[in-house]
Protein backbone atom coordinates (compact mmCIF):
# COMPACT_ATOMS: atom_id res chain seq x y z
CA UNK A 1 0.00 0.00 0.00
CA UNK A 2 0.81 3.48 -1.14
CA UNK A 3 2.11 6.32 1.71
CA UNK A 4 -0.73 8.48 0.01
CA UNK A 5 -3.06 5.80 0.59
CA UNK A 6 -1.55 4.96 4.22
CA UNK A 7 -2.31 8.71 5.06
CA UNK A 8 -5.99 8.93 3.86
CA UNK A 9 -7.29 6.63 5.90
CA UNK A 10 -4.87 7.28 9.00
CA UNK A 11 -6.75 11.25 8.39
CA UNK A 12 -10.21 9.69 7.91
CA UNK A 13 -9.98 8.02 11.38
CA UNK A 14 -9.14 11.19 12.86
CA UNK A 15 -12.09 12.57 11.46
CA UNK A 16 -14.38 9.80 12.43
CA UNK A 17 -13.11 10.93 15.74
CA UNK A 18 -13.42 14.50 15.67
CA UNK A 19 -14.13 15.00 18.96
CA UNK A 20 -10.84 12.99 20.55
CA UNK A 21 -8.78 14.58 18.11
CA UNK A 22 -9.70 17.68 18.75
CA UNK A 23 -9.15 17.50 22.65
CA UNK A 24 -5.99 15.96 22.26
CA UNK A 25 -3.94 18.30 19.77
CA UNK A 26 -5.65 21.22 22.51
CA UNK A 27 -4.16 19.26 25.30
CA UNK A 28 -0.88 19.17 23.77
CA UNK A 29 -1.16 22.87 21.94
CA UNK A 30 -1.81 24.39 25.27
CA UNK A 31 1.36 22.32 27.08
CA UNK A 32 3.81 23.20 24.09
CA UNK A 33 2.48 27.19 23.88
CA UNK A 34 2.82 27.07 27.65
CA UNK A 35 6.45 25.73 27.47
CA UNK A 36 7.68 28.21 24.18
CA UNK A 37 5.86 31.16 26.26
CA UNK A 38 8.21 30.32 29.93
CA UNK A 39 10.98 30.30 27.89
CA UNK A 40 10.96 33.23 25.25
CA UNK A 41 9.74 35.08 28.66
CA UNK A 42 12.62 34.32 30.40
CA UNK A 43 15.37 34.65 27.69
CA UNK A 44 13.84 37.86 25.93
CA UNK A 45 13.51 39.30 29.09
CA UNK A 46 17.11 38.81 30.16
CA UNK A 47 18.18 40.15 26.23
CA UNK A 48 15.62 43.16 27.29
CA UNK A 49 17.28 43.85 30.17
CA UNK A 50 21.05 43.73 29.15
CA UNK A 51 20.55 46.01 26.14
CA UNK A 52 18.64 48.56 28.52
CA UNK A 53 21.83 48.97 30.96
CA UNK A 54 24.43 48.62 27.86
CA UNK A 55 24.85 51.96 27.65
CA UNK A 56 25.37 52.24 31.43
CA UNK A 57 28.95 51.35 32.56
CA UNK A 58 28.76 52.98 35.85
CA UNK A 59 26.17 54.92 37.96
CA UNK A 60 27.03 57.02 41.13
CA UNK A 61 23.94 57.80 43.31
CA UNK A 62 22.93 58.30 46.54
CA UNK A 63 23.64 55.40 49.16
CA UNK A 64 20.85 52.95 49.51
CA UNK A 65 19.35 50.11 47.62
CA UNK A 66 21.68 49.06 44.34
CA UNK A 67 18.46 47.62 43.09
CA UNK A 68 16.33 50.71 43.57
CA UNK A 69 19.21 52.93 42.37
CA UNK A 70 19.48 50.54 38.59
CA UNK A 71 15.91 50.95 38.65
CA UNK A 72 15.71 54.62 38.73
CA UNK A 73 18.36 55.37 36.57
CA UNK A 74 18.18 52.76 34.02
CA UNK A 75 14.91 51.52 34.41
CA UNK A 76 13.00 55.21 35.07
CA UNK A 77 11.31 53.33 37.54
CA UNK A 78 10.60 53.98 41.61
CA UNK A 79 11.29 56.78 43.07
CA UNK A 80 15.31 58.43 43.85
CA UNK A 81 16.99 57.66 46.72
CA UNK A 82 18.29 61.05 47.34
CA UNK A 83 20.50 63.55 45.59
CA UNK A 84 24.25 63.58 45.92
CA UNK A 85 26.20 67.12 46.26
CA UNK A 86 27.49 68.68 43.03
CA UNK A 87 30.69 68.67 44.11
CA UNK A 88 31.00 65.25 43.81
CA UNK A 89 29.94 65.03 40.13
CA UNK A 90 32.57 67.56 39.46
CA UNK A 91 34.93 65.51 41.53
CA UNK A 92 34.18 62.94 39.37
CA UNK A 93 34.90 64.82 36.20
CA UNK A 94 38.08 65.88 36.93
CA UNK A 95 39.24 62.28 38.10
CA UNK A 96 41.94 61.03 35.71
CA UNK A 97 40.17 57.16 35.97
CA UNK A 98 37.22 58.76 34.50
CA UNK A 99 37.10 58.97 30.72
CA UNK A 100 34.12 61.04 30.77
CA UNK A 101 30.56 62.06 33.10
CA UNK A 102 26.79 62.48 32.29
CA UNK A 103 24.98 64.75 35.19
CA UNK A 104 21.04 63.45 36.08
CA UNK A 105 18.52 64.80 37.95
CA UNK A 106 15.19 62.90 38.36
CA UNK A 107 12.20 64.55 40.63
CA UNK A 108 9.49 65.46 38.14
CA UNK A 109 7.38 63.89 35.11
CA UNK A 110 4.66 64.94 32.91
CA UNK A 111 1.48 62.42 32.42
CA UNK A 112 3.94 59.99 33.98
CA UNK A 113 6.83 60.07 32.13
CA UNK A 114 9.46 60.70 34.02
CA UNK A 115 11.49 64.69 33.39
CA UNK A 116 15.57 63.85 33.06
CA UNK A 117 17.67 66.75 33.78
CA UNK A 118 21.36 66.52 32.06
CA UNK A 119 23.69 67.89 29.34
CA UNK A 120 24.71 67.44 26.12
CA UNK A 121 27.43 65.30 27.39
CA UNK A 122 24.72 62.52 27.12
CA UNK A 123 24.76 63.02 22.89
CA UNK A 124 28.00 61.31 23.48
CA UNK A 125 27.33 58.17 25.33
CA UNK A 126 28.03 55.00 22.88
CA UNK A 127 27.75 51.27 23.69
CA UNK A 128 30.94 50.62 21.87
CA UNK A 129 33.63 53.44 20.87
CA UNK A 130 32.82 52.16 17.41
CA UNK A 131 29.37 52.31 17.88
CA UNK A 132 27.41 55.70 16.57
CA UNK A 133 25.90 57.67 19.98
CA UNK A 134 23.47 55.70 21.84
CA UNK A 135 21.05 59.10 21.53
CA UNK A 136 19.70 60.58 18.18
CA UNK A 137 17.33 63.14 17.30
CA UNK A 138 15.46 62.29 14.87
CA UNK A 139 13.31 65.39 14.67
CA UNK A 140 14.16 68.78 15.66
CA UNK A 141 17.46 69.66 17.68
CA UNK A 142 18.65 69.47 21.25
CA UNK A 143 18.07 71.72 23.90
CA UNK A 144 20.15 75.19 24.32
CA UNK A 145 22.71 74.78 27.40
CA UNK A 146 24.86 76.92 26.03
CA UNK A 147 22.93 80.37 25.53
CA UNK A 148 21.24 79.25 28.99
CA UNK A 149 23.04 81.94 30.78
CA UNK A 150 22.65 82.76 34.80
CA UNK A 151 20.78 86.09 34.08
CA UNK A 152 17.83 84.28 32.54
CA UNK A 153 18.05 81.67 34.64
CA UNK A 154 17.40 84.48 37.65
CA UNK A 155 14.65 86.40 35.89
CA UNK A 156 11.54 85.47 37.75
CA UNK A 157 9.61 86.12 34.77
CA UNK A 158 11.13 83.74 31.79
CA UNK A 159 10.18 82.51 28.47
CA UNK A 160 9.74 78.52 27.90
CA UNK A 161 12.55 76.48 28.58
CA UNK A 162 13.28 74.03 26.11
CA UNK A 163 12.92 70.12 26.30
CA UNK A 164 13.10 67.44 24.01
CA UNK A 165 10.60 64.27 23.75
CA UNK A 166 12.18 60.21 24.09
CA UNK A 167 9.82 58.68 21.02
CA UNK A 168 7.51 57.11 22.89
CA UNK A 169 6.66 60.25 25.14
CA UNK A 170 6.01 61.88 21.53
CA UNK A 171 3.82 58.96 20.01
CA UNK A 172 1.62 58.79 23.05
CA UNK A 173 1.07 62.27 24.26
CA UNK A 174 0.54 63.89 20.97
CA UNK A 175 3.23 66.31 21.53
CA UNK A 176 5.31 67.40 18.80
CA UNK A 177 8.00 69.84 18.23
CA UNK A 178 6.96 74.08 19.00
CA UNK A 179 4.30 72.32 21.91
CA UNK A 180 4.33 73.18 25.32
CA UNK A 181 3.60 71.66 28.69
CA UNK A 182 4.45 71.96 32.45
CA UNK A 183 5.67 68.98 34.51
CA UNK A 184 4.81 68.39 37.70
CA UNK A 185 6.57 67.55 40.84
CA UNK A 186 7.08 63.57 41.84
CA UNK A 187 6.86 60.41 39.48
CA UNK A 188 2.99 60.56 40.25
CA UNK A 189 1.09 63.77 39.16
CA UNK A 190 1.90 66.08 41.92
CA UNK A 191 1.60 69.72 41.82
CA UNK A 192 2.42 71.70 39.00
CA UNK A 193 4.75 74.24 38.44
CA UNK A 194 4.48 77.26 36.90
CA UNK A 195 7.42 77.07 34.45
CA UNK A 196 7.05 75.58 31.00
CA UNK A 197 8.66 73.55 28.17
CA UNK A 198 8.71 74.05 25.03
CA UNK A 199 9.40 70.87 22.43
CA UNK A 200 12.23 71.43 20.42
CA UNK A 201 13.39 67.77 19.30
CA UNK A 202 12.57 64.31 19.71
CA UNK A 203 14.64 61.73 19.54
CA UNK A 204 15.32 58.16 18.16
CA UNK A 205 14.61 55.32 19.51
CA UNK A 206 16.76 53.94 21.72
CA UNK A 207 14.73 50.54 22.03
CA UNK A 208 14.68 50.93 26.20
CA UNK A 209 13.01 52.55 28.82
CA UNK A 210 14.81 55.93 27.81
CA UNK A 211 12.39 56.27 25.50
CA UNK A 212 9.62 57.24 27.80
CA UNK A 213 11.90 60.28 28.78
CA UNK A 214 11.76 64.17 28.60
CA UNK A 215 15.19 65.50 28.40
CA UNK A 216 15.90 68.93 29.60
CA UNK A 217 18.57 70.88 30.99
CA UNK A 218 19.85 70.20 34.10
CA UNK A 219 20.03 73.64 34.95
CA UNK A 220 16.38 74.59 34.71
CA UNK A 221 15.50 72.01 37.30
CA UNK A 222 17.67 73.70 39.61
CA UNK A 223 16.31 76.80 39.01
CA UNK A 224 12.85 75.26 39.17
CA UNK A 225 13.90 73.12 42.69
CA UNK A 226 15.86 76.37 44.21
CA UNK A 227 14.25 76.99 47.52
CA UNK A 228 14.89 81.04 46.56
CA UNK A 229 13.14 80.48 43.56
CA UNK A 230 10.30 82.36 44.78
CA UNK A 231 11.70 84.85 47.09
CA UNK A 232 13.82 87.26 44.72
CA UNK A 233 11.53 89.54 43.39
CA UNK A 234 11.49 92.61 45.38
CA UNK A 235 15.43 92.16 45.03
CA UNK A 236 15.51 92.27 40.51
CA UNK A 237 13.08 94.62 40.89
CA UNK A 238 15.49 96.97 42.85
CA UNK A 239 19.05 95.98 41.37
CA UNK A 240 19.19 98.66 39.28
CA UNK A 241 18.77 101.41 41.83
CA UNK A 242 20.57 99.73 44.36
CA UNK A 243 24.06 99.05 44.19
CA UNK A 244 24.02 96.58 47.59
CA UNK A 245 21.50 94.95 45.55
CA UNK A 246 24.03 93.30 42.93
CA UNK A 247 26.13 92.01 46.18
CA UNK A 248 23.32 90.75 47.30
CA UNK A 249 22.32 89.17 43.94
CA UNK A 250 25.89 87.70 44.11
CA UNK A 251 26.14 86.45 46.99
CA UNK A 252 22.67 84.56 46.54
CA UNK A 253 23.79 82.72 43.18
CA UNK A 254 27.13 81.50 45.05
CA UNK A 255 24.42 80.22 47.57
CA UNK A 256 22.52 78.70 44.13
CA UNK A 257 25.92 77.21 42.95
CA UNK A 258 26.64 75.17 46.24
CA UNK A 259 23.33 74.04 47.41
CA UNK A 260 23.10 72.04 43.34
CA UNK A 261 22.99 68.76 42.99
CA UNK A 262 22.26 65.77 41.21
CA UNK A 263 20.18 62.54 41.62
CA UNK A 264 23.32 60.38 39.84
CA UNK A 265 26.34 60.34 37.51
CA UNK A 266 26.35 57.86 34.50
CA UNK A 267 30.34 57.12 34.81
CA UNK A 268 32.55 55.96 31.76
CA UNK A 269 35.92 54.87 33.25
CA UNK A 270 39.06 55.63 31.42
CA UNK A 271 39.57 51.37 31.35
CA UNK A 272 38.45 48.12 33.41
CA UNK A 273 41.32 48.51 36.15
CA UNK A 274 40.03 52.02 36.21
CA UNK A 275 36.41 51.25 36.92
CA UNK A 276 37.38 48.59 39.94
CA UNK A 277 39.56 51.07 41.18
CA UNK A 278 36.73 53.36 41.63
CA UNK A 279 34.38 50.85 42.42
CA UNK A 280 36.70 50.31 45.35
CA UNK A 281 37.07 53.99 46.36
CA UNK A 282 33.16 54.37 46.93
CA UNK A 283 32.97 51.07 49.42
CA UNK A 284 33.35 52.44 52.16
CA UNK A 285 31.65 55.95 51.45
CA UNK A 286 28.86 56.20 53.53
CA UNK A 287 27.05 58.87 51.24
CA UNK A 288 27.51 57.82 47.83
CA UNK A 289 27.53 54.06 45.80
CA UNK A 290 28.79 52.82 43.02
CA UNK A 291 27.63 50.01 41.12
CA UNK A 292 28.04 48.55 37.81
CA UNK A 293 24.40 48.25 36.27
CA UNK A 294 25.21 45.22 34.09
CA UNK A 295 26.27 42.92 37.35
CA UNK A 296 22.96 44.59 39.24
CA UNK A 297 20.59 43.93 36.78
CA UNK A 298 22.06 40.02 36.54
CA UNK A 299 21.67 39.71 40.31
CA UNK A 300 17.94 41.27 40.06
CA UNK A 301 17.06 38.89 37.05
CA UNK A 302 18.46 36.00 39.38
CA UNK A 303 16.03 36.79 41.64
CA UNK A 304 13.31 36.36 39.08
CA UNK A 305 14.69 33.19 38.00
CA UNK A 306 14.08 31.39 41.23
CA UNK A 307 10.41 31.84 40.27
CA UNK A 308 10.92 30.77 36.10
CA UNK A 309 12.72 27.52 38.01
CA UNK A 310 9.39 26.98 39.76
CA UNK A 311 7.59 27.64 36.80
CA UNK A 312 9.51 24.88 34.41
CA UNK A 313 8.77 22.27 36.96
CA UNK A 314 5.05 23.57 36.72
CA UNK A 315 5.20 23.35 32.63
CA UNK A 316 7.64 20.36 32.69
CA UNK A 317 4.83 18.61 34.22
CA UNK A 318 1.94 19.72 32.54
CA UNK A 319 3.91 18.72 29.02
CA UNK A 320 4.10 15.50 30.57
CA UNK A 321 0.26 15.09 31.85
CA UNK A 322 -0.53 16.21 28.40
CA UNK A 323 2.28 13.06 26.38
CA UNK A 324 -0.12 10.64 28.82
CA UNK A 325 -3.08 11.93 27.78
CA UNK A 326 -2.66 11.71 23.86
CA UNK A 327 -0.82 8.23 24.85
CA UNK A 328 -4.10 7.07 26.75
CA UNK A 329 -6.68 8.60 24.07
CA UNK A 330 -4.83 7.06 21.11
CA UNK A 331 -5.05 3.49 22.75
CA UNK A 332 -9.03 4.03 23.89
CA UNK A 333 -9.37 5.14 20.31
CA UNK A 334 -7.40 1.70 19.32
CA UNK A 335 -9.23 -0.49 21.57
CA UNK A 336 -12.64 1.06 20.32
CA UNK A 337 -11.29 0.11 16.73
CA UNK A 338 -9.58 -3.27 17.02
CA UNK A 339 -12.05 -5.68 15.39
CA UNK A 340 -12.29 -2.87 12.52
CA UNK A 341 -8.89 -3.46 11.94
CA UNK A 342 -9.09 -6.83 12.42
CA UNK A 343 -11.48 -6.79 9.56
CA UNK A 344 -8.86 -5.16 7.31
CA UNK A 345 -6.61 -7.60 8.06
CA UNK A 346 -8.33 -10.30 7.33
CA UNK A 347 -9.11 -8.15 3.88
CA UNK A 348 -5.15 -8.32 3.34
CA UNK A 349 -3.50 -5.53 4.80
CA UNK A 350 -0.60 -6.54 6.82
CA UNK A 351 -0.12 -6.47 10.49
CA UNK A 352 2.99 -3.80 9.30
CA UNK A 353 0.69 -1.71 7.78
CA UNK A 354 -2.01 -1.62 10.52
CA UNK A 355 0.56 -0.34 12.97
CA UNK A 356 1.87 2.21 10.59
CA UNK A 357 -1.46 3.79 9.87
CA UNK A 358 -1.83 3.81 13.78
CA UNK A 359 1.19 5.37 14.28
CA UNK A 360 0.65 7.94 11.70
CA UNK A 361 -2.56 8.67 13.24
CA UNK A 362 -0.60 9.49 16.76
CA UNK A 363 2.15 11.42 15.57
CA UNK A 364 -0.32 13.59 13.31
CA UNK A 365 -2.10 14.47 16.43
CA UNK A 366 1.00 15.44 18.11
CA UNK A 367 2.41 17.35 15.14
CA UNK A 368 -0.17 19.49 14.84
CA UNK A 369 -0.78 19.80 18.32
CA UNK A 370 3.18 21.28 18.74
CA UNK A 371 2.55 23.29 15.88
CA UNK A 372 -0.46 24.87 16.78
CA UNK A 373 1.58 25.52 20.58
CA UNK A 374 4.65 26.35 18.95
CA UNK A 375 2.33 29.20 17.19
CA UNK A 376 0.45 29.93 20.61
CA UNK A 377 3.49 30.23 22.36
CA UNK A 378 4.85 32.87 20.47
CA UNK A 379 1.81 35.32 19.93
CA UNK A 380 1.19 35.31 23.61
CA UNK A 381 4.74 35.95 24.53
CA UNK A 382 4.55 39.13 21.80
CA UNK A 383 1.29 39.98 23.24
CA UNK A 384 3.05 40.22 27.01
CA UNK A 385 6.36 42.42 25.63
CA UNK A 386 3.92 44.38 23.84
CA UNK A 387 2.25 44.92 27.23
CA UNK A 388 5.80 45.39 29.32
CA UNK A 389 7.26 47.63 26.49
CA UNK A 390 3.77 49.90 26.70
CA UNK A 391 4.26 49.80 30.91
CA UNK A 392 8.41 50.52 30.90
CA UNK A 393 9.76 50.63 26.83
CA UNK A 394 11.72 47.79 27.77
CA UNK A 395 11.44 45.61 24.21
CA UNK A 396 12.51 42.00 24.94
CA UNK A 397 13.78 40.47 22.24
CA UNK A 398 12.65 36.68 21.28
CA UNK A 399 15.06 34.92 18.89
CA UNK A 400 14.62 31.32 18.40
CA UNK A 401 15.83 29.93 21.20
CA UNK A 402 16.97 26.19 21.11
CA UNK A 403 15.02 25.62 24.73
CA UNK A 404 11.72 26.53 22.50
CA UNK A 405 12.80 24.43 19.50
CA UNK A 406 13.59 21.53 21.96
CA UNK A 407 10.47 21.64 24.22
CA UNK A 408 8.10 20.70 21.00
CA UNK A 409 10.72 18.23 19.77
CA UNK A 410 11.12 16.36 22.80
CA UNK A 411 7.33 16.07 23.10
CA UNK A 412 6.73 15.15 19.24
CA UNK A 413 9.62 12.46 19.59
CA UNK A 414 8.55 10.73 22.71
CA UNK A 415 4.82 11.10 21.65
CA UNK A 416 5.63 9.28 18.54
CA UNK A 417 7.59 6.44 19.78
CA UNK A 418 5.36 5.97 22.32
CA UNK A 419 2.76 6.21 19.94
CA UNK A 420 4.51 3.35 18.33
CA UNK A 421 4.21 1.06 21.40
CA UNK A 422 0.28 2.02 21.90
CA UNK A 423 -0.21 1.02 17.51
CA UNK A 424 1.98 -2.32 17.88
CA UNK A 425 0.34 -3.19 21.41
CA UNK A 426 -3.39 -2.39 19.85
CA UNK A 427 -2.54 -4.72 16.74
CA UNK A 428 -1.84 -7.77 18.16
CA UNK A 429 -3.54 -10.91 17.37
CA UNK A 430 -5.91 -9.22 15.44
CA UNK A 431 -7.45 -12.30 14.20
CA UNK A 432 -8.45 -13.52 17.34
CA UNK A 433 -10.28 -10.25 18.38
CA UNK A 434 -12.09 -10.67 15.14
CA UNK A 435 -13.69 -14.12 16.18
CA UNK A 436 -14.31 -12.54 19.90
Amino acid sequence: MKLRTKLFIALRHLRSRMFQTFSVVAVVAFSVGLAVALFLAAQGLRLGLVRAVEPFELIVGAKGSPYQLLLNTVFLQDAPIGNIDWEDYTALSDDARVSSVVPLGFGDSYKGYPVVGTDSSLLKVRVRPSDPPWLKIKEGRWFREEELEKEELKKEKFEEFEAVLGIQVADRSGLRVGDSFRTSHGIVAGDEHDEEYRVVGIAETVQGPWDRAIFVPLEVLHRIHSPHNHESEHEHEDEDENENGHEHEHEHEHEHESGKEVTAVLVHPASYADAYRLAVSYQNDGEKQLIFPAQTAIRLFSLIGQGEAFLSIVVYAVAGCALLTTLLVLYWSGAARSRERALLHVLGLSRGTLIFISWLEGTITLLAGALLGELAGRAGAYGAFSILGSATAIHPAVPLTLQECLAPLVLLTVGSLSSLAVAWSDNRDLTDRLRG
